[in-house]
C-alpha cells in the first residue's frame, strides 16, 4: 500500500490507482496498491480484503500509513504489527518540528499506541534511538536488504568527476555543505555534480544552484526522481556518491552505490565507519578541513587507483552488506 505520488510532488505516478497490481522485483512479483486517497474506509476494506497476518509500517509519523492503520487494527490482536521508524527518532530527525514530534510521542506513549508494535531497527544505533523514545518497547534489529549486485562494472569516462548525490533535495540533507567542500576542491579533471531525487525545497534548490555559480569549473545539474530501475545507469556512471548527511540510520544510496562500482564519499554520521580502510571510499566528520583534504586525496586518484577502489567496492558489498544473518533477521520480524 502506497500513494500514487512521490513525496512532495503534486503530480500523478503513471500507475493504476486503487486497484491491487503485479510488480516484477527480480525474479518474483509482488501486488501494490497505488492510491488517490486514504481514509478509514479504504483501510477497512482492504484489510477486509486481504485480511493480512502482519503489517510492515514503513514510516513513524506518517497519517495515512501508520497512524491510521494502527488505529484500525487495534481490536485485531492476531495481526503482527511491525514498524520501521526509518531513522525518524534520530536526533537529527527529532531537531525538525522539535514540539510537534516530541508532542506526539509523549502522546503516543501516554495513550499506549505503540504498545503492540514489533519495532524494525535497521541499526543498533537505531535500536538504541527507539528505546530512548519508548522505554518498553519491543525491538528486533535486522539490516536492510538492498537490491541485487548486478553482473557488469562498466568504465567511467576519465574527462571529468562524475559525482552522483541521491535524495530528496532538502535543507536537512546538508547538501550544501558536500557542495562547498566540492567548489573548493582543485582536482585533476572538472567535476559533474548530479543531484538526483524529488525538489521538496525550491527555495534550498535556488540556493544550491546560486552556490555553483561561484566555480564555474564544477557542472551542476539538478535531475529531479527518477525511477529506481534508472538509478542503475546513473551510479554505472558516477565515480563517487557524495553525501554530507548528518543522520542516516542506513544508507540505501550508499550500499546501492557500492553494489554498482562506485565507492563514495560521506559524513561519518551514517553506520558504515572506516571505509578508507576497506578501500571503499571515505567517512568524514563535518569539519571543512577533514573535506578539504579528504577530496583533495579522493580527486587527485589515478585511473588504476580509482578502479581498485571501485572494484573493492562491489566486494564489500558481497561479502559484508549482502548475507545469509541480515536475511535471516528480516524473515524472523514476521515469525508468527
Amino acid at each position: 500500500m502506497t500513494s500514487n505520488k512521490d513525496l512532495g510532488v503534486d503530480e500523478s505516478l503513471d500507475v493504476p490507482v486503487d486497484v491491487w497490481t503485479d510488480v516484477p522485483v527480480g525474479s518474483n512479483t509482488v501486488h501494490v496498491r497505488y492510491n488517490s486517497a486514504v481514509n478509514a474506509a479504504t483501510w477497512d476494506r482492504v484489510l477486509q480484503e486481504v485480511r493480512p497476518d502482519a503489517l510492515h509500517l514503513n514510516s513513524l509519523f506518517s497519517q495515512d500509513y501508520t497512524l491510521l492503520p494502527l488505529r484500525r487494527l487495534r481490536n485485531k490482536p492476531h495481526v503482527r504489527l511491525v514498524l520501521a521508524p526509518r531513522g525518524m527518532l534520530g536526533q537529527a530527525a527529532l531537531s525538525i518540528k522539535p514540539f510537534k514530534k516530541r508532542a506526539f510521542l509523549a502522546l503516543a506513549r501516554g495513550m499506549g499506541w505503540m504498545d503492540r508494535v514489533l519495532w524494525h531497527a535497521s541499526t543498533d544505533q537505531e535500536a538504541y534511538e527507539v528505546r530512548c523514545a519508548f522505554p518498553r518497547a519491543r525491538v528486533q534489529v535486522a539490516q536492510n536488504l538492498p537490491s541485487p549486485m548486478p553482473d557488469e562494472n562498466p568504465e567511467r569516462p576519465t574527462d571529468a568527476w562524475h559525482i552522483a548525490v541521491v535524495g530528496r533535495v532538502h535543507r536537512v540533507k546538508n547538501l550544501h555543505f558536500g557542495l562547498r567542500a566540492l567548489l573548493r576542491s582543485e582536482p585533476v579533471r572538472r567535476i559533474r555534480v548530479d543531484f538526483i531525487g524529488p525538489v521538496e525545497d525550491a527555495g534550498y534548490k535556488e540556493e544550491l544552484e546560486q552556490l555553483a555559480q561561484t566555480n564555474p569549473a564544477v557542472e551542476v545539474a539538478f535531475l529531479g526522481g527518477v525511477p529506481p530501475s534508472e538509478l542503475t545507469g546513473h551510479f554505472q556512471r558516477a565515480h563517487y556518491l557524495l553525501s554530507a548527511t548528518t543522520q542516516e540510520n542506513f544508507g540505501h544510496a550508499i550500499v546501492e552505490a557500492w553494489a554498482h562500482g562506485c565507492p563514495v564519499l560521506i559524513s561519518d554520521r551514517t553506520p558504515w565507519r572506516d571505509l578508507a580502510e576497506q578501500g571503499t571510499g571515505w567517512d568524514w566528520p563535518l569539519e571543512e578541513a577533514a573535506w578539504d583534504a579528504g577530496l583533495k586525496a579522493a580527486l587527485n586518484l589515478d585511473v588504476p587507483e580509482w578502479s581498485a577502489l571501485s572494484e573493492a567496492s562491489r566486494r564489500f558489498f558481497s561479502e559484508a552488506v549482502t548475507n545469509p544473518e541480515s536475511e535471516r533477521a528480516n524473515l524472523a520480524l514476521f515469525d508468527l
